[in-house]
């Protein structure tokens, strides 16, 4: 498949209108809201920098690497290496 030129700008064009549109609208959020998961439905194959909100850590320790079978929901972190708490 060829992309002519003005195909290409109309598509650059309305990706440009999408990315104002959500920007608009997270500008007017009052906050943001994460499904919880448990810690054994976290990605697989998580990047660093990630975030979730797990619904049973064993521990609630701002820092603190995260263990599923727990009953703590808190805000995870993922550093590259483990998930941790980056909130209670």
């Amino acid at each position: 498949m060829t992309i002519v030129g003005t195909q290409f700008v109309e598509n650059w064009r309305l990706f440009a209108q999408s990315i104002s549109g959500l920007a608009d609208h997270l500008s007017n959020a009052i906050g943001i809201q994460c499904k919880p998961v448990t810690f054994a439905n976290l990605p697989p194959s998580p990047a660093a920098g990630m975030v979730a909100c797990v619904s049973d850590s064993s521990i609630n320790t701002w820092g603190s690497t995260i263990a599923g079978g727990g009953t703590f929901n808190v805000l995870a972190f993922y550093n590259g290496t483990n998930w941790t708490v980056a909130a209670k």
